[in-house]
């Protein structure tokens, strides 16, 4: 029974097992290609979250276990690419700030990933030379002056930079030397100097100005030699020559790239400044100038100002050609001799004229002369003409677009080619005789003509985004071929447009169309009954054929770079005068603080400094009205529980859109006991910043109390809201430093 049993149910047996031996080397390939997915599936996690050096290494364990897998392959080589850059890019930026060891590491770890970067092993040879030179400098030649060590030209840094003010009628020198005590600085003169008596009335200037004004009422110049120190020298040619400063600037410049234009930008430099002592160098494309400080300023400004990079231009070239071509031929034409038309001839054929020998005979068309009188009919023979009939019709349309894009910067002429080129032959010569033999090669010259489209496009960037292209478009193509002296030539058709035009960007023009319409009309048939109507079509051959060809061309111009202009480039300077050349440099910020005094005068008995109390607080009141725009607003500045006050600054904050700063007036608080009150403003309009400093005398007591500081006023430029916050504030006497005091803000609405 159970044998029977088996034998019934083999079938069902076997394929038990093999559906088990299926699902078992299934499941065991499913769980091997999920292994791999699933680091493969982590790699891209963490290349989403940018940490490509995990990425990396989950795409290699991916790879490992499934080396075959292309999409593994591929994620592997793409992280080990960026992971080995961004090691590398660290590496530069840690080098460039001196880190050389954290640099070594990211370079070995760059080459550690990409194994196929040879980059990373020449940065890591650079960088142990650069650890090695920094662990054993080089000897120091001491009768070598080091480069390093050079310096520029002094600054003149003085011990205060309060604003002077000095009425004076004295000898120059005197003069010279008071506003140098003034300014805690030292005052030399040259041999030469010869004083004269000047009279100077100097109020609120710094003290570069004090000494420019003074200079030219005494006809002299004077240079800083140290920190604390000047010179003053005769303005004389020769004294300006021997006395005035030299520095030596290399400029490089990265958009002015051919050796013509660095010519001119050096031209313009010798030409403007009339400096002597420049080089340009067209193999670094540099520019050596050695002259006064100045004048290397202003050839700094003008380098700046010429070396910019041009704009560039793309333009969409559309040349769309259409051609349709229709022939029609129709007609009943004789034909004869294997040609078109009737031609036929006459041939005589005499009877009984026959020569042979034996059996073979031939009939002669010779006609004897004694037959010649009876001549008639049947001695002549003619072949009768067949007949063609030809109808046919043929319509063929054809259209071409050439979609061409083009880039080209400003002035510079851009070229772009599609087509063929097609050889035309320019000459020929046979070599010459050599011994007795004679060849008979003849070598043909050829020259190779561009057919298809050709464009050339030279653009010019103007203001308000407009261009100007000078345009040359020029559309052939081989129409025909020629023989000519045993030579195929071919025959070119050219369709040439070359104009100037001027467009905004973006501005889709026609530049040309062309429309050529042919329409040939032929008969050809039996004279005269070829010219009878409906009868002609039986005894003629009729052919009309129309060809029509229209090309449009079609440009639309892109700025995709422009001219970068800043208002430094378009800003005018002073350069001084004919014969001097300088620059009017900004001056720095004048502080608050006591002058060193002239003479020093007995010392008092010494009192305890005191501060402003803690108390002290500005404020910054609304105005009364609500202006409109165009009209003035001031708003008063106040000051409470102030005890030993002499300077105070702040800085206020305001929106330069709604208000505009016209002046700030001193309010009396600081003016008590008749003193002048010295007020330096600075607004920076486009910021909306306002930095006032309002102090007294050096020598004037504090004051103390409460009272209107100063009175803010500005002009409504247009309706809106504007706060005035008092952002920072500075209040303290002249024996005591100065201490931070809140402040108040105010709101202006202008209606």
């Amino acid at each position: 029974m159970p044998m029977q049993w088996f034998q019934r149910d083999r079938f069902k047996i076997f394929n038990v097992v093999c559906l088990a031996l299926l699902l078992t080397c299934g499941f065991s390939s499913l769980a091997f290609a999920a292994q791999g997915d699933e680091e493969f599936n982590r790699g891209r996690e963490a290349e989403a979250r940018q940490d490509f050096d995990e990425a990396f290494a989950q795409y290699e364990k991916a790879l490992q276990v499934d080396p075959s897998n292309p999409q593994f392959d591929i994620a592997y080589r793409r992280a080990r690419f960026i992971a080995g850059q961004l090691h590398m890019e660290r590496g530069f930026d840690l080098r460039l700030q001196g880190s050389l060891q954290e640099a070594l590491a990211e370079f070995e770890t760059a080459a550690k990933i990409d194994t196929t970067n040879p980059a990373a092993q020449q940065e890591m040879d650079r960088t142990r030379e650069l650890i090695e030179a920094q662990s054993n400098p080089p000897a120091i030649d001491e009768g070598m002056p080091s480069v390093e060590d050079a310096q520029g030209p002094p600054l003149l840094i003085p011990l205060s930079r309060e604003p002077i003010n000095l009425r004076v009628t004295n000898d120059s020198k005197i003069v010279y030397t008071t506003i140098g005590r003034l300014a805690g600085i030292n005052v030399l003169f040259d041999p030469d100097f010869t004083a004269q008596r000047v009279t100077v009335e100097l109020e609120n200037v710094t003290l570069e100005e004090a000494l420019d004004q003074l200079s030219l009422l005494s006809k002299s110049f004077w240079k800083t030699l140290t920190r604390n120190t000047i010179l003053v020298i005769p303005d004389t040619a020769v004294k300006r020559r021997e006395q005035e400063q030299q520095v030596l600037k290399t400029f490089y410049l990265s958009n002015t790239i051919t050796p013509q234009e660095l010519t001119e930008v050096v031209t313009a430099i010798r030409t403007l400044l009339e400096t002597r002592r420049i080089q340009q160098i067209n193999s670094m494309n540099a520019i050596l100038v050695r002259d006064t400080p100045d004048k290397v300023a202003l050839a700094e400004k003008i380098i700046r100002d010429i070396d910019k990079a041009k704009p560039e231009v793309v333009v969409d070239v559309a040349v769309m050609e259409i051609r349709r071509d229709e022939a029609q031929r129709l007609g009943f034409f004789p034909t004869s001799s294997g040609g078109a038309g009737i031609s036929t001839s006459i041939n005589p054929t005499p009877r009984g004229s026959t020569t042979g020998t034996g059996t073979s005979q031939t009939t002669s068309p010779n006609l004897p002369l004694n037959r010649l009188g009876s001549l008639s009919a049947a001695d002549f023979s003619i072949i009768l003409p067949g007949a063609q009939l030809n109808a046919l019709m043929s319509d063929a349309n054809s259209k071409v677009l050439q979609r061409p894009e083009i880039r080209a910067s400003d002035g510079q002429k851009a070229t772009l080619r599609i087509g063929d080129r097609i050889p035309i032959a320019t000459g020929s010569y046979q070599p010459g005789v050599g011994g007795a033999v004679v060849s008979s090669l003849v070598q043909t010259q050829f020259q190779y003509t561009d057919v298809g489209v050709n464009l050339d496009i030279t653009p010019k960037v103007h203001a308000e985004r407009e261009i100007t292209l000078k345009v040359r478009v020029e559309i052939s193509a081989v129409t025909n071929e020629k023989n000519i002296g045993g030579i195929t030539q071919p025959v070119i058709g050219q369709r040439v447009i070359e104009h100037d035009i001027r467009l905004k960007e973006g501005e889709i023009n026609i530049l040309g169309g062309i429309f050529q319409r042919q329409t040939v009309e032929s008969v050809s048939g039996i004279p005269g009954l070829s010219s009878i109507p409906l009868l002609r079509y039986l005894f003629s051959n009729v052919s009309d054929t129309i060809a029509e060809n229209e090309i449009l061309i079609v440009l639309r111009p892109y700025v995709v770079r422009r001219m970068e202009i800043s208002d430094l480039n378009r800003m005018a300077l002073d350069t001084g005068t004919e014969g001097s050349v300088r620059l009017r440099l900004t001056q720095p910020p004048l502080a608050v603080g006591e002058n060193v005094p002239v003479e020093t005068p007995a010392s008092p008995v010494d009192t305890p400094a005191q501060v402003p109390g803690p108390g002290a607080k500005l404020l910054l009141n609304n105005p009364v009205a609500n202006p409109k725009p165009g009209e003035t607003v001031e708003l008063p500045l106040m000051v409470e529980n102030a005890n030993d006050v002499s300077t105070v600054s702040l800085e206020v904050q305001y929106d330069p859109a709604i208000l505009q700063l016209l002046r700030v007036s001193s309010g009396g608080f600081l003016g008590q006991g008749n003193q002048p009150v010295t007020i330096v403003e600075r607004a920076e309009e486009n910021s909306g910043k306002l930095q006032v400093t309002l102090s007294r005398p050096p020598k004037s007591e504090p004051v103390s109390g409460q009272g209107t500081l100063a009175v803010l006023i500005f002009q409504a430029a247009q309706s809106g809201v504007s706060p005035l916050q008092i952002t920072s504030s500075l209040v303290g006497s002249s024996s005591s430093s100065k201490i931070p005091v809140p402040g108040t803000q105010a709101t202006v609405t202008v209606q």
